[in-house]
């Protein structure tokens, strides 16, 4: 292969209802340089691997699949997959989203070449839930979130900002840069989260620019790496990303006000663990730190406190499930 202009890393475990629109999607870009798919394929229990690999036989010259004989599981093979990449700029899609605007790499290339002062761009993008087939155009117009061209991380670490994976460019030596300059933030496999701390140190390094137009899809589905049913795995996701924000307000000593709104949903997540896993000792420790309880707080307490009460809330929160909107958090 010769050297692309731009990698596009993809990686997909058990995605076989998603991972040929993924793959065609990158082959529909309409570009007038070169480009390379690098799939990391996670040994999948589906046909995703045979899928993968027919597309590498049919397009040698763009694909190429990053694999093994075992699952080493989404952090690891998402580095592996990201030390493949070779392009002056790596742009993402996992294998459950997909571009729908076969010009997606066009305007961002174009626009990143004539403006050396930005390192990052992202756009707008739609959301579409399989279950249902309902789709949301323009998420972060929907959402009313502030378009900017110069976000700060403490912007990024609050939220509202609506970068998504699959809409993002970065210049690959900026990437490499963030990667390397902390080892336990990005390689130590200490937080669950991969993509946050990226974006959110790019902001700290050079100029990120937002595209206002919708250039990719991101596919909601039940069971995901950030989004599971097993409400254990929820939590461990939540906490850790939690604690992610906190590492980066000490990082850099950002204000105080910040840390503690983490702090304070810190210690929430952690007394709806305790519920959970009815862990009276962990109850204990969080009332020990939170100033005082709400009456939900103080119904998670106690329920981690006896089983009793944890199996009449547990059977009541079933019921009001049945009430409430599926997705919430991307409504």
């Amino acid at each position: 292969m010769n050297e692309p202009l731009v990698s596009i890393n993809m990686i997909t475990y058990n995605h076989e209802p998603f991972i040929s629109q993924a793959i065609e999607s990158i082959l529909n870009q309409k570009v007038n340089f070169s480009i390379e798919l690098v799939i990391g394929e996670d040994c999948s229990t589906d046909r995703t691997r045979e899928i993968v690999f027919n597309y590498q036989k049919m397009f040698p010259d763009i694909i190429r699949v990053i694999t093994s004989e075992k699952n080493v599981g989404a952090s690891e093979n998402g580095k592996r997959t990201l030390k493949n990449c070779r392009g002056k700029y790596i742009a993402f899609c996992e294998g459950d989203d997909y571009w729908h605007n076969s010009d997606k790499l066009k305007k961002q290339i174009e626009f990143m070449e004539s403006h050396p002062e930005y390192g990052m761009v992202f756009s707008d993008y739609d959301v579409y839930f399989f279950n249902s087939g309902e789709t949301i155009k323009s998420f972060i117009k929907y959402r009313k979130w502030e378009a900017r061209d110069d976000y700060s991380i403490s912007e990024i670490l609050l939220g509202n900002h609506g970068i998504l994976t699959c809409t993002v460019v970065i210049r690959r030596d900026i990437f490499i840069r963030i990667v390397e300059s902390d080892p336990y933030l990005h390689q130590g496999g200490h937080f669950l989260m991969g993509d946050n701390q990226i974006w959110a140190e790019a902001a700290t390094v050079t100029k990120i620019k937002i595209m206002n137009e919708s250039l990719a899809t991101h596919i909601i589905t039940d069971e995901s790496a950030t989004r599971s049913k097993d409400k254990r795995k929820k939590m461990r996701f939540a906490l850790s990303n939690i604690e992610l924000i906190l590492y980066l307000c000490d990082k850099y000593n950002l204000p105080s006000d910040i840390r503690k709104k983490f702090e304070e949903e810190w210690k929430i997540r952690n007394l709806n663990n305790a519920f959970h896993l009815q862990n009276a000792d962990l109850a204990d420790e969080i009332r020990k730190q939170k100033n005082s309880f709400t009456l939900h707080e103080w119904l998670w307490y106690f329920g981690a406190k006896s089983r009793l009460i944890h199996l009449l809330i547990s059977n009541t929160l079933l019921v009001l499930d049945v009430f409430k909107k599926k997705h919430s958090e991307w409504r």
